[in-house]
């Protein structure tokens, strides 16, 4: 589908590493109409950016394309979504923060009480830094500083770029490394980083995660270890296959684009493709499944299923986007959980489900208060601790 491409390709303009012809093929699907709700979200993105990257357009190729849009979108009056009466409830709002709009639909399951009210806090002041723990067990904070960092063991060189990226550069004698070492990258809640591989795979790590990693790939394979959730952009070498670990399950590739969600405080595993193939191996007798690009594999209660999804709300997160599609409210918490650095009461939540998209950097009282807006679902927060009040 389009939608993958398109996700794709801004995810490598970001990373730099597109090339000139794919630079183009986005610019082109930027200006498709078909993609107005996409890029639109991927524009709020890009003005929020860290100061000082990298561009994903030059100045006069982002004008032109901003020209081509324009001509294409007229201002139009927002709209309102129709859901059958079978629903206890259903809204939409248009809401401003700063320059961009998002929308923000949410649809309640039939026969739940209307729940009370919403109360929203603020982000807290202070938060952890994301750490790179060396195999001597040191630990560097990645996101302290501005400037350059050079981090050297063993051998192998690490730089840190101080704009929210880690890479490795793999050594020209593998012999050389007398010793292979792990490192370990670790994400708090609030915050995600980009790392490059020493063969070239790029990563990016969303909140609350870790990723293991040799800083050196010399045993024939390439083998990384996963907790929480990671996007990979898996450098071709047909040699030596990609291995994704995870405490249930086993992500084999060769060159890809893929999102693993694997956090321990769900039950389940979601592994979701976006280009080429896959295999997941869930490591409990039963067989393993290969996937093709738009397809999900869902391991929950030892149980592996493969489904079509909808790729942009599970790599969203990339784009510093909240996006819901039909989504459980309970998965919609670990989210918010997750980047706020918030408590949630679980057991409270009412059966219902939320449909919409919104940047990640909302202030966490306009997301609540949206929520509150547009639904009947109303919250309330004590002690740093989310829950519907009664």
């Amino acid at each position: 589908m389009q939608e993958d491409r398109l996700i794709y390709l801004y995810h490598k303009a970001v990373n730099n590493s597109i090339s000139e012809k794919e630079r183009e093929e986005l610019f082109v699907l930027l200006a498709d109409p078909a993609a107005r709700q996409l890029y639109n979200s991927l524009f709020e993105w890009g003005a929020g950016q860290t100061e000082g990257q990298e561009d994903v357009f030059t100045e006069p190729q982002a004008n032109a394309l901003l020209e081509r849009i324009n001509k294409i979108n007229q201002p139009r009056s927002a709209n309102v979504f129709k859901l059958k009466t079978t629903w206890v409830a259903a809204a939409c709002v248009t809401l401003l923060l700063g320059v961009a709009a998002y929308h923000l639909v949410t649809r309640t399951v039939p026969a739940k009480p209307a729940r009370e009210i919403a109360q929203a806090i603020p982000q807290p002041a202070a938060k952890a830094h994301v750490m790179l723990t060396l195999s001597d067990g040191r630990q560097v904070p990645l996101d302290s500083t501005a400037t350059e960092q050079i981090i050297e063991q063993k051998g192998t060189q690490a730089v840190n770029s101080g704009k929210g990226a880690l890479t490795y550069t793999a050594p020209e004698n593998h012999t050389a490394v007398t010793e292979v070492v792990f490192n370990t990258l670790t994400t708090p809640r609030g915050k995600y980083y980009k790392i490059v591989l020493p063969d070239g795979t790029r990563v990016s790590l969303n909140a609350a995660s870790s990723l293991r990693y040799p800083t050196v790939f010399s045993d024939g394979q390439r083998k990384v270890e996963l907790t929480g959730e990671a996007y990979f952009d898996v450098a071709t070498d047909a040699r030596h296959p990609f291995i994704v670990v995870t405490g249930k399950q086993t992500v084999s590739v060769l060159g890809t684009a893929f999102n693993v969600k694997a956090y321990t405080d769900e039950p389940y595993t979601k592994t979701t493709l976006v280009e080429g193939r896959i295999k997941v191996d869930p490591r409990n007798g039963t067989a393993a499944k290969v996937l093709s690009p738009g397809e999900q594999a869902t391991l929950e209660n030892n149980q592996l299923k493969i489904s079509k999804t909808d790729t942009r709300e599970d790599v969203s997160w990339m784009l510093d986007m909240f996006y819901f599609s039909d989504t459980d409210l309970h998965t919609v918490a670990h989210q918010l959980q997750r980047w706020y650095d918030i408590e949630v009461d679980y057991s409270s939540l009412p059966n219902a489900r939320l449909y919409g998209q919104l940047p990640r950097s909302t202030p966490l009282p306009q997301l609540l208060n949206a929520i509150e807006k547009t639904s009947d679902i109303k919250l309330k927060l004590s002690n740093n601790r989310v829950l519907t009040a009664h």
